[in-house]
């Protein structure tokens, strides 16, 4: 009969050792007519243990899959059976060699994107069972029964370890795995916003110049985000912060009053849009200027118009420290911290230029500001003319310089003869003179016995003023002299010559000082020798005709190098007022008659 082949395991693994059986029976007859003994050929079998009707395999491998194995039984009439039918060796093994396609331990993805494919594969005969499992809470838990991977629209609720756990499906003891740690990225959100910790998701804050607030804002975001101010063209990027658990606390950097607005505060970390939450900052500040022009020009008898742009909260109240009769007026711009403050003031003399207090105080302190206002107008003419004889055809003239309008004024001198129609042009060299100082001229090489006509110009950047006055050289007496003199030479008394000498010399300061005492005045004063005329210029009147006299102290005008800025809290300023006098600014003895406005020089100084 065909022998029964049998193994002992249906299903061995790699690993096991088996024992194949092999049964046949010999039939005869008539029945009984004779035991038989059998024995047995196991055939393919290129290793084992055969052992009667029984072979083992010890420690089967991959390498014995695909092998078959049979078996033939003989008698003792040596009769042989057929062959059993064959039995295939397929052992079973797996899980081996678990892996990941591709290859990772860590996997970053974007909420809102898909996970995946992530392949598990391992090494398995049959195939095993593959099942994904998540671990969110320290548990884990069934999330997919496949091999691949794929999480669509992932959340930040599906982050954690994912286990690929392969079994081998007919024995479940026969268990591999792995793991990947998904890290779900997703952009910041700001659940909580305050400012110093006791103001939190406020629309507006106030707080004073100078302070600092903290920021404490409570996000959810992966990767930590970086946090950004933002106000107009300000960009503060990025914000130093510190953190605990998921709570992001920042300090503001130092603004000012005029930063006062609208604050965005942004969280980002380069995933979407990021969060952000804006705030009305309010910035509290005692009250400064913003780049007001401190020097003024104006002129006498004109409304000028002082405009100033100031930055304050509250609103400031502003006053002038000395024109009490002048008001400010404010008004705010756009925003609450700008305002523009205006006065219009009037200079009725020379006495209102100089340098003018400013107070500007709101609750948290006060400013001053001191505006200089300076003359920037056409010149006076000059006035109080003299003229005095150097000799007989040399004439040294004197004059008062007029007020110079705030700009450097220069002087030239226009002569003739009377008869002539040819005018001399002189200019008169100085140095920066002042209004009131006086200017000397020497005019030589005249004409005797010759009436002249003069005009002196005073010119500054706005254009020019001019007075006028006619004189009249001596007649020649030179003859006279010196007949007496040759007379004396020729007599010989060459003893006498000394005591001649002396009493030139004494004669000559004798009238130097009767010049002094006596002087020539400007205003038509008729003399033996000359006559002056003076003449002034008609055709205009001088706004400045009724200012101080030039000896008269005046207020010191600000020079521009002058730095003006000054704080004081709550204080009151000392007037800014230096006094000058005219007197003695040149050199020369200049001699004002008590009352009468007339100025004279002692011709003493020349000729001494």
């Amino acid at each position: 009969m065909k022998p029964t082949f049998t193994l002992s395991a249906e299903n061995p693994f790699v690993g096991d050792n088996i024992i194949f059986t092999c049964h046949s029976v010999v039939q005869r007859w008539p029945a009984g007519y004779r035991t038989s003994n059998l024995t047995y050929k196991f055939l393919e079998n290129t290793r084992g243990d055969p052992s009667d009707n029984r072979l083992m395999i010890h420690t089967l491998t991959k390498f014995d899959k695909g092998k078959e194995i049979s078996c033939q039984a003989t008698d003792d009439l040596h009769k042989v059976s057929i062959m059993s039918d064959a039995v295939t060796l397929d052992p079973y093994y797996g899980p081996n060699n678990v892996e990941l396609k591709p290859v990772h331990t860590v996997i970053n993805v974007t909420e809102g994107t898909t996970l995946g494919p992530i392949h598990c594969t391992a090494i398995c005969n049959p195939k095993c069972l593959f099942k994904w499992r998540l671990n969110k809470a320290r548990t884990f838990e069934d999330f997919l029964s496949n091999e691949t991977l794929v999480v669509a629209n992932i959340t930040k609720n599906q982050a954690g370890i994912y286990r690929c756990r392969v079994v081998h499906h007919s024995n479940t003891t026969l268990l591999r795995k792995t793991d990947i740690s998904v890290n779900v990225q997703y952009s910041p959100k700001i659940t909580l916003f305050c400012i110093n910790d006791n103001r939190c998701n406020p629309i507006a804050y106030r707080y004073s110049e100078g302070m600092n607030p903290k920021f404490t804002l409570r996000i959810e975001s992966n990767p930590d985000p970086r946090l950004e101010l933002k106000f107009s063209l300000l960009i503060v990027s990025p914000l130093s912060s510190t953190k605990k658990t998921n709570e992001f606390s920042t300090q503001l950097p130092s603004l000012k009053c005029d930063d006062s607005g609208n604050f965005t505060i942004h969280a980002r970390n380069g995933i979407a849009y990021g969060d952000n939450r804006t705030v009305n900052l309010i910035i509290w500040c005692k009250p400064r200027d913003d780049k007001t022009e401190r020097m003024i020009g104006t002129k006498v008898n004109t409304d000028v118009n002082i405009v100033m742009d100031v930055v304050s909260f509250p609103a400031p109240n502003v006053i002038w420290l000395c024109m009490t009769t002048f008001v400010w007026t404010v008004r705010k711009n756009k925003y609450d911290y700008r305002y523009k403050i205006s006065s219009s003031i009037r200079i009725t003399s020379e006495d209102g230029f100089g340098v003018h207090g400013i107070k500007m105080s709101d609750t948290l302190g006060c400013f001053m500001e001191n505006i200089t206002l300076k003359p920037d107008d056409i010149l006076e003419a000059p006035h109080h003319f003299s003229v005095g004889f150097i000799t007989d055809i040399s004439v040294i003239f004197s004059w008062i310089a007029g007020f110079n309008g705030g700009h450097r004024q220069t002087f030239s001198l226009l002569f003739k003869t009377v008869d002539d129609d040819k005018w001399n042009t002189r200019n008169v060299n100085t140095n920066d003179t002042r209004t009131g100082s006086t200017v000397y001229y020497t005019l030589d090489q005249l004409k005797l016995d010759m009436r002249y006509h003069v005009m002196v110009f005073s010119r500054n950047i706005h254009g020019h003023r001019n007075a006028s006055f006619e004189f009249k050289t001596k007649v020649d007496l030179t003859g006279k002299s010196t007949s007496t003199l040759s007379i004396v030479l020729a007599c010989g008394y060459p003893v006498l010559f000394p005591v001649i000498i002396l009493l030139v010399f004494i004669n000559r300061r004798n009238e130097g000082s009767k010049s002094g005492s006596n002087p020539t005045n400007v205003q038509s004063t008729k003399s033996d020798e000359y006559t002056v005329i003076q003449r002034s210029n008609p055709t205009f009147t001088d706004a400045y005709s009724t200012l101080q006299s030039p000896t008269e102290p005046t207020a010191l005008q600000a020079d521009s190098s002058i730095e003006t800025d000054t704080y004081d809290e709550c204080g009151t300023l000392t007037d800014v007022e230096v006094y000058q006098t005219m007197d003695n600014r040149k050199s020369g003895d200049i001699r004002d008659e008590q009352g009468s406005g007339k100025t004279y020089i002692v011709l003493k100084d020349v000729l001494g």
